[in-house]
């Protein structure tokens, strides 16, 4: 008798781990690069002991034959997965974001390495990124995602094959929403840009002899710090209104 209520708590431990770490271990801010593993497994540890009691018994019972329990561990794993990178879809909004207005302000040469991204980036872009990280934990939308992995068992049951072609879908429809979103963040910076830009044409146009470009770097690049400074409440504002109406798509309403 003990020995069958060790193994069946050591199964259910085995299965909220298997979908709550790899979720962990791609969700924004905690999941990072920077963020030392031994952390992320500690915060996965912890988060699947005190979902277990939970969920336990809605999970099915332990298989007989070790590949079926092979199945489930990797239908869990492919489901965490799956949850994790449809939130971290969510932060491209911020990304293209920043691409935009570093191109329009000047800055697009300034680039430095970005281990979430995997390369290159702009410092603007590379900047936004973070801030949308940070908003994220300070209106506790991270919250809300852990809500969407534990309500992802009433949606997603175990012993289900994962719907590829839904979980396609939905990705298609982040990166999708995100782009457009960031496109209309940096909106005022694309407007300015062609103002500017355009003005600078007809003086290089009347003074040829004049490197107008040249001399108008420093003020094209401050000017646009100063509307960055103006357009941030707003772009955090947009940014996690965004985060919390696609993060409650995955939440069982009760």
């Amino acid at each position: 008798m003990l020995q069958e209520l060790v193994a069946g708590n050591a199964y259910a431990f085995l299965l909220v781990f298997s979908r709550f770490g790899s979720a962990m271990m791609s969700l924004p801010g905690v999941g990072e690069n920077a963020i030392p593993a031994r952390f992320r497994l500690s915060v996965a540890l912890l988060i699947s002991a005190l979902i277990v009691p939970v969920v336990g018994p809605t999970l099915p019972p332990l298989p007989a034959q070790p590949m079926h329990l092979a199945f489930l561990i990797v239908t869990e794993v492919g489901f965490g997965l799956a949850l994790g990178v449809m939130i971290r879809l969510m932060m491209s909004a911020m990304h293209v974001a920043g691409t935009v207005i570093a191109l329009q302000a000047g800055l697009a040469s300034a680039m430095l390495f970005d281990p979430n991204q995997g390369g290159q980036t702009a410092v603007v872009s590379s900047a936004l990124v973070f801030m949308g990280i940070a908003l994220v934990f300070v209106t506790d939308l991270h919250l809300l995602g852990l809500q969407a992995a534990y309500d992802s068992y009433t949606l997603f049951p175990p012993m289900q094959a994962p719907a590829f072609g839904d979980f396609a879908n939905s990705a298609v429809r982040l990166v999708n929403d995100g782009f457009a979103l960031g496109i209309r963040l940096a909106a005022p910076f694309i407007v300015y840009g062609i103002v500017f830009n355009v003005a600078l044409g007809l003086l290089n146009r009347l003074m040829p002899s004049l490197q107008i470009f040249f001399i108008m770097q420093a003020p094209q690049i401050a000017t646009s710090l100063v509307v960055l400074g103006l357009s941030l409440a707003a772009i955090g504002l947009a940014f996690t209104g965004h985060v919390e109406e696609h993060i409650a798509q995955f939440l069982v309403r009760r």
